[in-house]
């Protein structure tokens, strides 16, 4: 077994939701390499290291873009702040930052299906802000 090192690889699984009929994909960190070269993660359900594509979703390996992610922390209460096509005010929580090997910190909040994403990415994304330092009055926020 060979430990992974840069570049780091990634493998890929696709995901389809039934219910609204739309795909996401995840991934994992492709942590060794088989005498066979065959791409290793870790199964979390028995804590051991498997094949990548023994998972009927596997949808292949790619080189991890950017930095990685070393450690995440608490959400600590901040609010991720959208608006959307009609100009409705709507907000997530966010729930972890992602801590990047670089030093970048990265929001993560859930959507409602439960996806986790960096709302930064956003098309409606306003900003980033902790209740705590907001103004209390609508003339103090403008």
């Amino acid at each position: 077994m060979i430990p992974a090192n840069r570049p780091t690889y990634v493998a890929r699984y696709r995901h389809h939701n039934k219910a609204t009929d739309s795909i996401h994909h995840s991934t994992k960190p492709v942590v060794a390499w088989d005498d066979d070269r065959a791409a290793l993660v870790v199964d979390e359900e028995t804590g051991r290291l498997v094949d990548a594509d023994s998972y009927s979703n596997f949808a292949g390996l790619m080189e991890e873009q950017g930095p990685r992610v070393v450690a995440t922390l608490p959400g600590g209460g901040w609010v991720a702040e959208y608006r959307d096509d009609a100009g409705t005010v709507f907000t997530f929580t966010v729930v972890a930052w992602s801590v990047k090997d670089d030093g970048d910190l990265e929001p993560v909040v859930v959507d409602r299906d439960g996806f986790a994403s960096n709302p930064t990415a956003d098309d409606g994304f306003v900003r980033l802000y902790h209740p705590s330092e907001e103004p209390s009055t609508p003339e103090q926020r403008a």
